[in-house]
């Protein structure tokens, strides 16, 4: 019997859902559009946060670096030696890298020591065609998929590459890799140390960075910590201070955007109050009849809340829907170039995007919560009147 009662009540909300049109359609579009933006922001949010932890796992344990006046300078290959008498140290690898333009955009050349460099199994590294490079390639290189499609690569052409000096270098692209982390490997050609070296005309007594390996993970910050106090006026940053930074970075420009949305919250808790007083006089009417027909104020008041809560489930189904669309088929505009920053410059990859059961929910719960806060009060005023002032009009 009780859920029979309750099948009419959800019946009643339906009926007046449909009954009063222009309440529906100005609180369904504009709960719809708030959710579209913010969802359309966490997907994003989520998807750069997620490739940021990746990107974090790319890392070495601990990369040394020299500053001058805030720039990054080749480090002197002689501290490899002074790391290397530290305690827990597996090994230290130099990297030479760099940035370059190309057809305006920005691609990073990065050299590293095939033999050596370790590459975790957390991002998927693997070689779509071709191979990986070897000790003694030169002149050679490997690049992304998404930068082979840039320039329109395949295994054995050739990649003209300018450098500062704007002469040309030639290497022979000798495989095609993928991996999960688009936004880190979108932009990157891998190429011998030695090559990377001659490019950006750095001796063979210096690297961009040292790549430190700790046999404990456990020892990382007391690693880093000597590492700062036997090399004065490094810069040592551990692989939990990447991933800091970078989720750090993330979060912040998307917890502006959802400042933004906060605004647009209250504009649609505004809007359900106004379109839930402006049908007042109808719904008083409709309170007297249901009372005369043995409705109580607590189930008017139930009816209420589940024509908001059908209302808010709607208004978010639809608002997920296109912030999925948004974001992985038109690719987020507006949104992307906020969200990626400097990334934005990368050649054309596709935006991570990350729907997690956490945000959907959290989803749902904003589009409901503005309804039932933005009704209530109304609510509770038609339904607290008496059945007979009610159907007069009163």
């Amino acid at each position: 019997m009780k859920i029979q009662r309750h099948l009419n009540f959800l019946w009643f909300a339906v009926n007046s859902i449909f009954t009063y049109k222009t309440r529906t359609i100005a609180i369904t579009f504009s709960l719809m559009m708030a959710l579209m933006i913010l969802g359309s922001v966490a997907f994003v949010s989520g998807g750069l946060e997620k490739e940021a932890i990746l990107s974090a796992t790319f890392a070495p344990d601990i990369t040394v670096q020299y500053l001058q006046a805030g720039r990054q300078i080749p480090i002197s290959m002689n501290n490899t030696s002074v790391i290397n008498k530290i305690s827990g140290i597996e090994k230290t690898i130099p990297r030479v890298w760099g940035y370059i333009s190309q057809n305006n955009r920005i691609y990073t050349i990065m050299g590293i020591d095939p033999a050596e460099m370790p590459i975790p199994k957390e991002i998927n590294f693997a070689i779509s065609s071709g191979r990986f490079l070897q000790v003694q390639d030169s002149e050679v290189a490997i690049v992304g998929r998404h930068l082979a499609a840039a320039f329109a690569l395949d295994v054995d052409d050739t990649l003209i590459l300018y450098n500062e000096s704007d002469h040309p270098y030639n290497f022979t692209v000798v495989g095609v890799f993928t991996m999960e982390v688009n936004l880190y490997a979108a932009d990157l050609i891998l190429v011998t140390v030695n090559d990377s070296r001659k490019f950006f005309g750095i001796t063979e007594n210096y690297a961009t960075d040292l790549c430190v390996y700790a046999s404990d993970q456990t020892e990382t910050r007391y690693i880093a910590q000597q590492i700062l106090n036997d090399i004065p006026g490094a810069r040592v940053l551990t692989r939990q201070a990447l991933k800091d930074a970078l989720l750090s970075a993330y979060g912040a420009r998307s917890g502006f955007v959802s400042v933004i949305w906060y605004i647009m919250l209250l504009a649609v808790i505004l809007v359900a109050w106004n379109q839930a007083s402006a049908v007042s006089a109808e719904a008083r009417k409709e309170v007297g009849i249901l009372k005369s027909l043995g409705f109580s104020t607590m189930d008017i008041l139930e009816i209420r809340l589940l024509e908001a809560i059908i209302l808010g489930v709607l208004s978010a189904s639809l608002g997920i829907l296109l912030a999925i669309i948004y974001d992985l088929y038109l690719g987020a505009p507006v949104i992307s170039d906020f969200m990626l920053g400097w990334a934005a410059v990368y050649p054309s990859f596709p935006l991570p995007i990350h729907v997690s059961v956490t945000s959907v929910v959290i989803l749902y719960g904003v589009a409901i919560f503005p309804l039932l806060v933005g009704s209530l009060v109304p609510s509770w005023k038609s339904a607290i009147t008496e059945p007979d002032t009610a159907m007069r009009g009163g």
